[in-house]
C-alpha cells in the first residue's frame, strides 16, 4: 500500500536532522491502512486506524526524496515543518494534528484527525446548502484562519480544497505545507507560492507579504463559493497575472444582484488590490459574516 514512500534509502547529505529514536515509528505495524484519501507530488494521505491510540486518523506519509530535500531547504531558512505548525495550532476550525515523526525507514509521517466529509469545493457545488448555511460556513473558515494567524503564521494556500466540510457542517482548515511564520524573513518577496486563482497580487508582484496575502485569497474564495464564478476571467496563467496586477475585480452582483449589499462590500473589501484596503484581521471578518441580516430560510 505505501510502496516507496517507505521503500528507498535516505540520502547521505543535504538531509534535515535526524527525529529522536523515540519518534521514529514502524507505520505499517502502528497503522492499518483503510483507504487513500488522496494524494500529491510530495505525500500520500490515507484514511488509517492508529492500532496504539485505537482511532481512525487521516495518516500523511511524505515522499521520502522530496520531503527531505524540502525539509533541508526549510531548516535552512528557520521555517517549521508541517507538523510542527499543526500542533502550533488548536481550534475547532483547524484539523487537528496529534503527532508528527519519522518511520523506521526514514519517512517523515503526520498524524492528524480524520474528517468524514467532502472540501468546500465539492459543497459549493450543491443545490442544497442556503445562503444561511453558506455563510455559516465561511465564518467557520475564517474562524479557522484567524486561528493560524494568531499563532503567527501565514497560511499562503488559502482556496476551497484545503478546506473541509463533515456531515454535521463543521469547517476544518487543512495543509500547512506552504505555510511560513509571519516574521521579517518571510514576510520579503520572493517565490510566487501557493494556487494562482486566489494568489494576491502582491505576491504575483514579488513584492513583500503578510497574512493580508490570505485576506486576498479567503476573499476570492468566498466569491467563488457563493457565486461559481471567480472575480477574475482571465484562463490563461500570464493573462491570469496581469488582470490580478493591472485589473480590479469584478463586482459579485454582476452573478448575483439579489445578494445582499451587506455582503458585496464584504467581498468587495476583502479582495482589494491594495492590501492596507482590505479587512484587518480575519477575526473581524468573521464577527462580520456573523452579524449579516441573512433570514435563516434564505
Amino acid at each position: 500500500m505505501f510502496g516507496n514512500f517507505f521503500g528507498a534509502k535516505k540520502p547521505s547529505s543535504g538531509a534535515a536532522a535526524p527525529i529522536p529514536k523515540s519518534r521514529r515509528v514502524n507505520i505499517e505495524k502502528r497503522f492499518s491502512i483503510i483507504a487513500e484519501s488522496g494524494s500529491g507530488s510530495m505525500s500520500h494521505v490515507y484514511k488509517a486506524f492508529d492500532n496504539q491510540n485505537g482511532r481512525t486518523v487521516c495518516l500523511k506519509v511524505q515522499d521520502l526524496m522530496k520531503a527531505t530535500a524540502a525539509a533541508a531547504r526549510a531548516t535552512s531558512v528557520g521555517r517549521l515543518s508541517e507538523g510542527d505548525i499543526g500542533l502550533r495550532i488548536q481550534h475547532p476550525n483547524v484539523v487537528r494534528t496529534f503527532e508528527y515523526g519519522d518511520t523506521t525507514k526514514g519517512a517523515h509521517y503526520i498524524v492528524m484527525e480524520f474528517v468524514e466529509g467532502v472540501s468546500l469545493q465539492y459543497t459549493r457545488q450543491s443545490r442544497l446548502t442556503t445562503l444561511a448555511q453558506k455563510i455559516e460556513m465561511l465564518a467557520q473558515a475564517a474562524d479557522g484562519l484567524a486561528a493560524v494567524h494568531a499563532a503567527g503564521f501565514i497560511h499562503h494556500d488559502i482556496g476551497p480544497k484545503n478546506l473541509l466540510v463533515d456531515r454535521e457542517d463543521n469547517v476544518k482548515l487543512i495543509d500547512f505545507g506552504l505555510t511560513v511564520p509571519n516574521t521579517p524573513a518571510f514576510q520579503r518577496g520572493g517565490n510566487r507560492t501557493g494556487t494562482l486563482q486566489y494568489m494576491a497580487p502582491e505576491v504575483i508582484r514579488r513584492e513583500p507579504k503578510d497574512e493580508k496575502i490570505d485576506i486576498f485569497a479567503f476573499g476570492v474564495m468566498m466569491f467563488e463559493f457563493l457565486s461559481n464564478k471567480l472575480p477574475y476571467d482571465a484562463v490563461e496563467p500570464m493573462a491570469m497575472m496581469r488582470q490580478r496586477m493591472n485589473a480590479e475585480p469584478m463586482d459579485i452582483g454582476v452573478f448575483l444582484p439579489k445578494l445582499p449589499d451587506e455582503l458585496k462590500a464584504i467581498i468587495a473589501k476583502t479582495i482589494k488590490k491594495n492590501p492596507r484596503e482590505r479587512w484587518p484581521s480575519m477575526g473581524l471578518l468573521a464577527r462580520t459574516l456573523r452579524e449579516l441580516p441573512i433570514p435563516a430560510g434564505s
